[in-house]
Formats: structure tokens, sequence, C-alpha cells
């Protein structure tokens, strides 16, 4: 937050803010950050690994990536007490997240389930990282190159990695699961060209990556790392990290969900539905055609720049505290606009011709939003 008070208190030092309306300005930044740690303190430290991954818990009333995640990072959690959000995101930062236990001895592995119908899979882990890939071939394949800390030998690393990792075949469900924080894998899974139901990916500490998959359900979230997905074709799409970059690319969906507290969200594709949101970082959204009914972005200090095709059909609000707001949309018709030093607003239709109306929400408490049209 200093940045940002540093900014009111120069808007205030220029003349173009009042005392009073930096404090209100400030008060309101606050308020926010409080409700960000508040979060943060009542969260995920109650969630464990799910021993059956298939059985969903009781959801929780409360559904923002605070109250989701970031008690997941408990260690985390403790370290930040103040009310700052640039000191917040260094500690989350500098966290010691690699499993500093020393050395390691390296161990590889291979798992290989010959002609797998698989049509879920659900991958938990303490660290590492995932890239789920597909090929031509009917088996699944899972390359393991696993770092193990804290053991005697090689023998005695290897005996450790086979003891506490479950790779397993039930059905067409497939598991890996591994809850050792002495071990790190780093995995590449081969699956066949299928249309998968169900593919869920948890991690503590590593980045999560996917290219040319069919699913159903997709749901990856880390504490500490990238997800990063290329030519997905699936009905949902839900992404969420505390700390890292999320990187939607190519991708055809019903409903998308990214969430990030510290890092850069970019998507391009298609999508009925977007729910994006970042608390201290950019977003980007580039949209193919006119099949999106619903955007939502939100963030607190970054910039929002979102790119629609030319001729849709928009129905848009923009907002902002300090930033500017820009709408460059053909035939556009800006019903209600406000300018003030602390609070602007922006509302605008576009007439096109097209049969799909989108409705696009863009907020952002310090950073400038950029709604465009863009040529097919």
């Amino acid at each position: 937050m200093k940045e940002q008070t540093k900014r009111i208190l120069n808007l205030v030092e220029q003349g173009k803010l009042s005392a009073e309306e930096a404090l209100t300005l400030i008060e309101k930044l606050e308020e926010e950050y409080k409700h960000k740690e508040d979060s943060m303190k009542t969260a995920l430290s109650t969630e464990v690994f799910s021993k059956d991954p298939f059985v969903e818990k009781e959801k929780s009333p409360q559904s923002s990536l605070s109250v989701k995640l970031v008690g997941f990072i408990d260690t985390a959690v403790k370290k930040v007490k103040e009310l700052d959000l640039d000191s917040a995101v260094k500690k989350v930062k500098e966290l010691d997240l690699d499993l500093n236990f020393g050395s390691s001895l390296n161990v590889q592995h291979i798992y290989q389930f010959k002609d797998a119908e698989v049509r879920d899979l659900d991958i938990q882990m303490v660290s590492g990282s995932v890239n789920l890939q597909s090929w031509t071939q009917n088996d699944v394949r899972v390359e393991c190159e696993a770092k193990i800390y804290r053991a005697e030998d090689q023998e005695r690393a290897r005996e450790m990695f086979m003891q506490s990792v479950d790779c397993s075949l039930d059905g067409t469900k497939f598991r890996f699961f591994t809850e050792k924080k002495t071990i790190k894998v780093n995995m590449t899974i081969y699956v066949p060209e299928n249309q998968y139901e169900l593919i869920k990916i948890k991690l503590f500490n590593g980045p999560i990556r996917g290219e040319h998959l069919k699913v159903r359900d997709f749901n990856a979230k880390t504490a500490n790392g990238v997800i990063s997905v290329l030519s997905f074709k699936s009905e949902k799409i839900e992404a969420e990290t505390a700390n890292g970059q999320i990187r939607l690319t190519n991708i055809d969906s019903e409903h998308t969900e990214a969430e990030t507290i510290n890092g850069l969200i970019h998507i391009n594709g298609k999508s009925a539905r977007m729910d994006v949101q970042s608390f201290n970082g950019n977003i980007v959204v580039k949209l193919d055609d006119e099949t999106c009914h619903t955007l939502y972005a939100k963030t607190a200090t970054g910039n929002v720049d979102i790119y629609v095709p030319e001729n849709a059909k928009i129905n848009g609000e923009l907002k902002s505290n300090l930033g500017t707001l820009s709408a460059d949309l053909t035939d556009l018709e800006v019903l209600y606009e406000k300018n003030e030093t602390i609070q602007k607003e922006l509302r605008v239709k576009s007439r096109a011709a097209s049969d799909q109306t989108m409705s696009v929400f863009a907020d952002s408490k310090t950073g400038s939003i950029l709604l465009k049209g863009k040529e097919r």
C-alpha cells in the first residue's frame, strides 16, 4: 500500500486532491487490504488432502480466493502481519517454499498403464511440478524426476519414494498422491487424446502446465507457482494460485475462473462466462468471438485490458479510483460518465448488430481500464 499512499499524497501536494478526499481514499484502500488479510488468517488452514479425491467436500459459503487458498500456505500467513500490501507480497515471494531440508538425492521413475481407459485424473502433492500432455498412444505414462530429502543413501531414497507415492489406476480413475514434505516430484504425464470428465491438480509449491486436452471440468490450484494451459476445450476451467501468473491460451470453455493474489492473468480464446480476479497484478483478456455473455474482471492494484471482437454488442461498466477509463468500440454510446479525482466510472453500450449481448464489468482500485475492439 506504500506506493498507493505516496501517489495519493502527491496528488494532495499538486492540489488535485483535498486532505479530506485523500483520507477517504486511503481508508478505503486500508479496508480492502484488511479484508484480504482477515480472510487469509481464516482460510484453508483446515483443508487437508482428501483421501478420496473424487468426493467433493461441502463448499464454504465464501468462495473468494483468499478463503479457498491462502490458508493453504499457513507459514506465509503467520509472517504477513502488517496491512501493507507491498511488504505482504514481498514476504510471500521470499518464503522458502523449496523444502529446505538440506541435500537431496535424485530418483527417476516411470509409471506406465497399458491401454488405460481413463476418464478422471486427480494429482495432489506438496512440492514439485505437473506437466500434463496428450499423446496418440492409449497408455498413461508418468515420468517422475524426484528429489528425496533426508535419505541416507540412494537405495533408501528410492525406497522412500516408492513407499510415499500412490500412483494408481482404479477403473477409469487415475490417482497420483503424496503428502510427504521431504519429496519433491517434477512429473510429466502423457494421457490418450480422449474426452475427460474431471481433472484435479493441487500443489502447495510448484507450477502446473497442460496442453491440448478435452475435459469437462478442469481444476488447478497451487499456492506458489504459475498455472499455464494451452488449447483446452472444456465446460469449466478453474485456475487458482496465491503467488504466480495464470496464462490460459487458446481456450474454448463455457465457464472460466482465474484468481491470483500476486501475479498477471492473461487469457485468450473463447468462453461464454469469465470471472477473473487478481489482487496485485494486471489482467489481460482477449476474446476470439462474441459467444461470451458475461465477463467480470477485478484487481486492486493492476490494470485491466479487455479486447473484444470489433463488432461485438457490448454493455460495459468500468470503475477505478485513481486510474483512467477508456472504451474504444464501434458505434459506441456513452450512457454515464463520472470523472472525479478519486472516483471514476464509465458505462457504455455499443450498437452493433450482433445477436449476442456481452456484459462487461471491470474494476480496479488504482489501475487503468481499457475496453477495446479488435479485428478478427
